[in-house]
């Protein structure tokens, strides 16, 4: 699992300006489509981002998977990287 936060020093407010002008980006969209993004959800609040749940062999992978995405490389967004088992849907 990838838990978004945003850099030090990013704004809710620019963090949102982000989401709301790239909710999808072609390689998020190829992320999803190859199933490497098995599931994710948008966090609202005062902390906006993502929760990405990622179907990879290994941390290094993931850490790979997320330092791809546009908003990591322009500095907005930081992942903390969880592994878990598989998911249940209920």
């Amino acid at each position: 699992m990838a838990n978004s936060r945003p850099v030090e020093g990013v704004t809710a407010e620019q963090l949102t300006h982000f989401l709301d002008e790239n909710t999808f980006s072609p390689a998020a969209w190829n992320l999803v489509r190859h199933r490497v993004v098995i599931e994710y959800a948008l966090k609202v609040g005062d902390v906006p981002g993502v929760v990405l749940f990622l179907d990879v062999d290994t941390p290094e992978q993931a850490a790979d998977v997320v330092e791809g995405l546009p908003a990591v490389q322009q500095g907005l967004i930081a992942f903390d990287l969880d592994p878990i088992g598989k998911s249940m849907r209920l």
